[in-house]
């Protein structure tokens, strides 16, 4: 009886094996949030049927740009059966990897990160018999912010005449920007004082601040009445910024640019 029961439990282990289909069991954090112009790298691990093998059984594992409702609209690299590595062309520099085909693992990593970086990326691993396997992720970036006006930090105006001072500051996400007088928050971006008294002179501190940190300038505004003003603060203009890129035909160099660890 006991060795019938060893028998069945073998069978079963052996069905059950068999019927395991191929899955992606890790994958990047969602989003994958990274530092501009710093690094994004993007792991995943997958399994196959325990008699299955990368070189058998996968025909392709492509990580590009994703786009709805469920396909890579751009491969940027692509790791063939036998390890064969193809990068789009001009990525030779952007893109790298590393990847281990016994354990099923790839690592893509992105560098000098920008804004136009910023994007739905997904794992395409394209099977010998079966429907792919995929999984995507959203790229954002972010970075501390940094003020780039008021430059002055000592300011004289004469009594009761106006004072605007526009604090500038950039960053990702875009800042949050506050002046505050003595640890009380009274303007955001514009200081703006009508008819400046005596009263008005002290130390007004702009702050800028994001999810990804915060940067501080102080501003020392001295009510005179000589007229013996600063000159007048004129704000530089706010720098557009392009979003997007191009896209490039589908066009691949072949070369080693991935590491097999295996």
């Amino acid at each position: 009886m006991f060795s019938l029961y060893l028998i069945l439990t073998a069978l079963c282990v052996s069905v059950s094996c068999q019927q395991r289909r191929p899955r992606i069991i890790s994958g990047p954090s969602h989003p994958l949030i990274v530092k501009r112009k710093g690094v994004a790298t993007f792991n995943w691990t997958f399994e196959l049927r325990p008699s299955e093998t990368w070189n058998d059984s996968i025909y392709e594992v492509c990580f590009g740009i994703w786009i709805s409702p469920g396909f890579l609209t751009t491969k940027l690299m692509v790791i063939g059966n036998h390890g064969e590595v193809s990068i789009r062309r001009n990525y030779e520099s952007k893109i790298s990897c590393k990847f281990n085909m016994f354990r099923l693992q790839v690592s893509f990593t992105l560098h000098d990160l920008s804004r136009e970086d910023e994007n739905n990326y997904g794992l395409h691993v394209e099977l010998m018999t079966r429907s792919p396997l995929t999984d995507t992720v959203t790229l954002r970036l972010e970075d501390p912010p940094e003020i780039t006006n008021p430059l002055q930090r000592n300011i004289t105006v004469r009594t009761g005449n106006d004072l605007d001072i526009e604090c500038q500051a950039h960053g990702v996400p875009n800042p949050i920007v506050t002046w505050t007088r003595l640890e009380r928050v009274i303007k955001n971006h514009n200081l703006v004082l009508k008819r400046v008294r005596r009263s008005d002179s002290g130390v007004y501190l702009c702050k800028a601040y994001n999810k990804a940190g915060e940067d501080r300038k102080e501003v020392i505004v001295t009510v005179s009445d000589h007229n013996d003003e600063s000159p007048q603060i004129n704000s530089p203009p706010h720098a557009e910024t392009g979003i997007g890129r191009d896209q490039p035909s589908v066009d691949f160099t072949v070369g080693r640019f991935c590491i097999d660890y295996f």
